[in-house]
């Protein structure tokens, strides 16, 4: 290979490297950033006062004793389906009729999750319908939500997009976390 070629493609490799990167370093804003000696003091005072003395930190929801497990968070969540070991299945703080509508809610999802998992179709038809008996008849936000979910995804239920953001609102009124997120991200998706 001549030594002429080889040394020009170099360079022509070089320039269009340059070249490239350039309109990178416009868009690099530089700042100067100016502290007095006050201003380094005041952080250091700031630093040694602790967060428990300041009486803003009460009103923020980071941390005090007013944390609250995940289960009180998200009652409906599928995690002690699949955690169950993990996850205590205390809910004291919930009355009797809400345990009883909360496991019809478990028997019908754990009932999904097995159909989807063998493939049977008539168990996910029954689970489908359990579910829809627990929204309509109990009125279970959780299952609500599954039921949006069916109804929005068109899975043992003819697909509705109406019926799925009607199950959606009703179960974000009812505490649901994942029905305010797909209702959350429905309006965002609007033009």
């Amino acid at each position: 290979m001549n030594p002429r070629c080889h040394c020009s493609k170099l360079r022509l490799s070089l320039f269009f490297l340059l070249f490239s990167l350039y309109p990178l370093s416009l868009f690099a804003r530089p700042f100067v950033l100016v502290l007095s000696q006050d201003d380094l003091k005041d952080a250091q005072t700031d630093d040694v006062s602790p967060l428990d003395s300041d009486s803003s930190w009460d009103d923020d929801d980071f941390g005090g004793s007013h944390v609250k497990s995940d289960d009180e968070l998200d009652p409906g969540s599928w995690r002690r389906l699949f955690e169950p070991a993990s996850t205590s299945t205390t809910t004291s703080s919930f009355s009797s009729d809400d345990n009883a509508a909360l496991q019809f809610y478990y028997d019908a999802v754990d009932k999904i999750i097995s159909a989807s998992t063998t493939g049977d179709a008539r168990l996910m038809e029954e689970a489908a319908s359990e579910i829809q008996m627990a929204a309509s008849t109990v009125g279970d936000p959780h299952a609500r939500s599954v039921l949006g979910f069916l109804y929005g995804m068109g899975m043992m239920r003819e697909r509705n997009k109406a019926k799925a953001l009607l199950n959606h609102y009703f179960a974000a009124q009812g505490g649901n976390a994942q029905s305010m997120m797909a209702l959350a991200y429905t309006y965002s998706r609007q033009d």
